[in-house]
C-alpha cells in the first residue's frame, strides 16, 4: 500500500479522546446495510481536518471543509487508488483481485519465498476483534477476521475504506488497535503515517506491525525502506514493546534472494517477462522456506531476519 501526500489546515480542530455519539449523522438509512462501516462510524472523520462527517445518499461530506468522499459497494473512497508504475506489482494487483483469499492462502502461505505466518492469529494474541475497532493497514484483497476493518489505497473487493496512511479518516483515540503486514515499507512519508497512526490509538491501544528487514525490493506501488529490529521497536516513541520476533529466518532470506536472482536472471532485463520469472522461480524454489522452522522465532536470528513481528502499547 503506498501512503500519497496530503496535508491539513493547521486551525482544524482535533477530537482528543473516544466519541459517545457517532460522528457521522444521517446514517441510520444508508451504512447500517455494509455492518463493518456502521461499527466504525462513530469513529470516523474527514481527513483533511479532522471534522465530523455528515452521510448523504452517496457520499460522506465534511461540515468544515466541504469536502465530498464516496460511498458505495461498501467502501468509503476518502482517496482515489493510486496507480502503479511496476509491471510486477500490477501483476500481483490482478492475481490479488483474480483469487481473492486464494492469493494470500495458496499465493503468499504457500508459494511466495517466505516462512508461512499466521497473521490473523498474531493480531487475536493482542486483541478482540469482537470486542474492540481494529483496524487492518494495507489489507490487500484478504480479509483476516470479519469484525476487523480495512483499509487499503487500492479498492479491492475486500477493503472497506480506501484512504491513505499519512491521512487517517478517524478520529483521535477512538481506534483500539492497527495492524500491517509488509506495508510500512511502502509508505513514502513513513513518519507521517507513523504520527498518524499514534493520533487516531487510544491510550492502551496496540500496534502490531510485520516490517522487512532483509529482503529484496518489491513494489506496492513503490518501497522505500527496511528496519532493524531495533528500529521497529523505537518506531513509536514512549510505546511500550510487548512482543518482536522473526517471523522469517535465514532459509527464507535465502529462498528469497534466490527467487530474486534467478527472476532478474531469466527475464533478460525486460520488466514485463520478469513477473513471469519470479512467479516461475517461486513455484520452483517455494519447498525451501519449510526448512526455516527451526530458526523462526529465535532472538538470536533477529540480525539474519527477513521479516520482523513487533507488537507495542501505546501508554
Amino acid at each position: 500500500m503506498e501512503s500519497a501526500a496530503s496535508s491539513r489546515p493547521t486551525s482544524a480542530p482535533e477530537d482528543t479522546g473516544r466519541p459517545d455519539t457517532p460522528s457521522i449523522q444521517g446514517v441510520e438509512t444508508d451504512i447500517p446495510k455494509w455492518p463493518r462501516l456502521a461499527r466504525i462510524r462513530s469513529s470516523l472523520a474527514c481527513p483533511a481536518c479532522l471534522s465530523d462527517l455528515t452521510c448523504t445518499p452517496n457520499s460522506l461530506t465534511c461540515g468544515q471543509c466541504a469536502a465530498s468522499y464516496p460511498l458505495r459497494d461498501g467502501k468509503i473512497y476518502f482517496i482515489q487508488p493510486p496507480p502503479s508504475n511496476d509491471h510486477l506489482d500490477r501483476f500481483k494487483r490482478r492475481l490479488k483481485r483474480l483469487f481473492g483469499r486464494r492469493y494470500y492462502s495458496i499465493g503468499v502461505q504457500l508459494v511466495a519465498p517466505t516462512y508461512p505466518f499466521n497473521y490473523s492469529e498474531a493480531i487475536r494474541n493482542h486483541c478482540e476483534p469482537a470486542a474492540q475497532l481494529i483496524v487492518d493497514l494495507g489489507s490487500g484483497n484478504n480479509r483476516v477476521d470479519d469484525n476487523i476493518i480495512t483499509l487499503d489505497s487500492v479498492d479491492y473487493e475486500s477493503v472497506d475504506i480506501v484512504a491513505d496512511l499519512g491521512a487517517l479518516p478517524f478520529k483521535s483515540e477512538s481506534i483500539d488497535g492497527f495492524a500491517s503486514r509488509s506495508v510500512l515499507e511502502h509508505v513514502s512519508r513513513l513518519d507521517s503515517a507513523v504520527k498518524e497512526i499514534g493520533r487516531c490509538t487510544r491510550s492502551g491501544g496496540i500496534g502490531i506491525h510485520l516490517i522487512p528487514f532483509l529482503f529484496p525490493y518489491h513494489a506496492s506501488p513503490h518501497d522505500y525502506q527496511r528496519l532493524t529490529h531495533v528500529g521497529a521497536a523505537t518506531l513509536f516513541p514512549g510505546w511500550r514493546l510487548l512482543e518482536q520476533r522473526n517471523v522469517t529466518g535465514p532459509v527464507t532470506l535465502l529462498a528469497a534472494c534466490l527467487t530474486e536472482f534467478l527472476a532478474i536472471l531469466l527475464s533478460f532485463g525486460r520488466p514485463r517477462l520478469k513477473s513471469i520469472a519470479y512467479l516461475a522461480a517461486c513455484l520452483l524454489l517455494f519447498p525451501l522456506k519449510f526448512l526455516d522452522a527451526p530458526f523462526v522465532g529465535r532472538r538470536a536470528f533477529l540480525s539474519l531476519a527477513p521479516t520482523i513481528l513487533t507488537v507495542v502499547q501505546k501508554p
